[in-house]
């Protein structure tokens, strides 16, 4: 909605990152992340940088509960969200977006 709205880039980029956080660490929804990650023109690599950077800004502000872990029915444990990212970007080119 926001480049069809024509905002400009500075202000598209933060909006990005956040659907990525969003669909990455709230709802771990590994095909959402790659869909929109390839949708945005990521790689796999500045992807694992965003979420990184991401994970970092939330722990400094005091919001840490979404890092936390919880159970991802694919393995069958449960993955802090930096063991969870690890793991999807092993097997990002199996994952169908």
């Amino acid at each position: 909605m926001a480049e069809e709205m024509g905002l400009p880039e500075e202000e598209i980029k933060p909006l990005r990152f956040k659907a990525l956080v969003q669909m990455a660490a709230i709802y771990r929804n590994a095909r959402g992340t790659k869909h929109l990650a390839l949708q945005y023109g990521f790689s796999r690599e500045e992807l694992k940088k965003v979420l990184e950077e991401c994970a970092d800004k939330m722990k400094k502000e005091g919001n840490a509960k979404p890092l936390e872990p919880c159970y991802d029915y694919r393995t069958g444990k449960y993955l802090s969200f930096e063991e969870w990212v690890d793991h999807y970007l092993k097997v990002w080119d199996k994952l169908s977006a």
